[in-house]
C-alpha cells in the first residue's frame, strides 16, 4: 500500500497487475474486488509516469450495503466492471542509497465511475498527492517508508458536485530474508472530511505482507484486516467503522520489468 521514493531508470518500463479483495461489513455478505492494470515508464533517473484503468467487482446481500437515505438493505451481484481510468506522475528528489534518505514527490489525476463502498453509478474526479519517505539500514536490507496522502475529490451525485478530501497516512517496513525475499508490516489510517469540514469517518489498518523480487519479475501479497475505526454501527462492530471500510483487504501485485 506504501510507496517507496525510487523511481524507474530512463527508458525503464513495468506493467502491472493489482487486485485488491475486500471482505466484510459486519451484518449479511459482502465480497469487492478492486483491479488496476498499470504501465510505468521511465523518462530520466528521476521522473516517471504511469497510467491505469480501473474495475471493480461487486457481491453483496442480506443487509450488508444499506441505502443512505431509505436504510433498506440493498443486494449487488456485478461482475468486474469498467470503473475509471488514472494517471501519475513521480518525482525522485533524493535517493536512499546515495544521500541516505528516499524523498519523493507524486500526483495522480483520477476519474471514477464506480462507488468503492457499494458499486453504485457515480463521477468522480480527484487529484491525489503524496509525500514520499524513504530510509534504508543493514545495507538496504531494512527498509521502511512513510506516506502523507492528500486527494481532494468532487462527486456528482443527482445532478450536483459535492467535494470531499481524502487523508491517509501509512508506513510500512520490510526486511530481507532469503535473496530476492522481503516480509513486512505495514499500517495505515484512511480519514475523509466531507466538503474539507469535520470528520466523515477514519479507520485504522495494519498487517504482514510477503515480497518476492526477481531481475524480471515481482509480486507483492499483503494481508490488511482493520484494527479499529469509527463512527461505529453497535449492530455491526462496537469497533470497526463499516460503512465506508471493510473488516479486511488482501491485496496482490504482480509486475514485470521490460
Amino acid at each position: 500500500y506504501s510507496y517507496g521514493a525510487e523511481t524507474l531508470p530512463a527508458g525503464g518500463n513495468e506493467a502491472y497487475v493489482w487486485w485488491t479483495h475486500r471482505t466484510g461489513k459486519g451484518e449479511g455478505n459482502f465480497r469487492a474486488d478492486d483491479v488496476q492494470f498499470e504501465f510505468e515508464h521511465g523518462w530520466s533517473d528521476h521522473f516517471q509516469t504511469s497510467f491505469y484503468v480501473t474495475g471493480r467487482a461487486f457481491d453483496y446481500g442480506n443487509g450488508a450495503v444499506e441505502d443512505e437515505e431509505t436504510g433498506e438493505a440493498k443486494t449487488l451481484h456485478r461482475n468486474l466492471d469498467f470503473d475509471g481510468v488514472k494517471a501519475s506522475f513521480k518525482w525522485n528528489l533524493k535517493s536512499p542509497e546515495k544521500e541516505g534518505y528516499g524523498l519523493a514527490l507524486y500526483l495522480e489525476p483520477e476519474y471514477s465511475t464506480l462507488h468503492r463502498p457499494g458499486g453504485e453509478r457515480f463521477k468522480e474526479v480527484g487529484l491525489e498527492s503524496k509525500l514520499i519517505l524513504q530510509k534504508n539500514f543493514l545495507e538496504d536490507q531494512l527498509v521502511t517508508v512513510y506516506n502523507l496522502t492528500l486527494e481532494p475529490e468532487w462527486e456528482q451525485e443527482d445532478g450536483t458536485w459535492e467535494r470531499e478530501l481524502y487523508v491517509e497516512n501509512s508506513a510500512g517496513i520490510s526486511y530481507r530474508f532469503a535473496p530476492n525475499w522481503f516480509a513486512g508490516l505495514e499500517t495505515r489510517v484512511d480519514m475523509a472530511f466531507p466538503d474539507y469540514s469535520e470528520r466523515e469517518f477514519w479507520a485504522w489498518f495494519a498487517g504482514p505482507s510477503i515480497h518476492y523480487g526477481g531481475e524480471k519479475y515481482w509480486a507483492t501479497l499483503t494481508w490488511m484486516p482493520q484494527i479499529k475505526g469509527g463512527p461505529t454501527d453497535p449492530d455491526r462492530s462496537t469497533s470497526l467503522h463499516l460503512e465506508q471500510r471493510e473488516k479486511s483487504e488482501v491485496r496482490l501485485k504482480f509486475g514485470m520489468n521490460f
